[in-house]
């Protein structure tokens, strides 16, 4: 007996083809933003810097070395600071800089310096997305489905 093969006029799927992020997102400017504060201060103001959309910060603690006139004239008294390091896209800098004006305008004690340095390279399109919060993730649930 022969045997007759069946064929079927279903076309797969065809899997989409690869397009460049930056062919479909635009490509933004960031800034590695150095927010200096008393020491303690560091977690209310990353607090309000999650409130921003800002993908990651880090703490360091340190010890000022200037005269005491400097920290008088600047209205810092404790020599104890704490480094807040951030990545911001620049068009939040500026947003991001009145927030925290506005914060060291409060009193005497919360007093703290800010500024920005242009990042000009990255390395990778993943780490792009992760530092400038643009990924696109969808939580799964225990059952497998979306």
């Amino acid at each position: 007996m022969a045997t007759k093969k069946v064929t079927s006029n279903k076309k797969e799927p065809q899997k989409p083809s690869f397009v460049p992020f930056e062919d479909e997102h635009q490509i933004r400017a960031m800034k590695l933003f150095f927010i200096i504060v008393p020491y303690g201060q560091a977690n209310s103001i990353i607090t309000r810097l999650n409130e921003f959309d800002v993908a990651c910060s880090f703490i360091f603690n340190g010890e000022g070395i200037a005269k005491n006139y400097v920290d008088d004239y600047h209205g810092v008294m404790d020599s104890k600071k704490q480094i807040i390091l951030t990545i911001i896209r620049e068009d939040k800098v500026e947003f991001v800089k009145r927030k925290l004006e506005e914060r060291f305008a409060l009193s005497r004690a919360s007093r703290g310096f800010a500024f920005s340095i242009k990042i000009t390279s990255v390395a990778g399109v993943s780490i792009y997305k992760f530092l400038t919060n643009s990924r696109k993730v969808q939580k799964v649930k225990k059952n497998g489905r979306k």
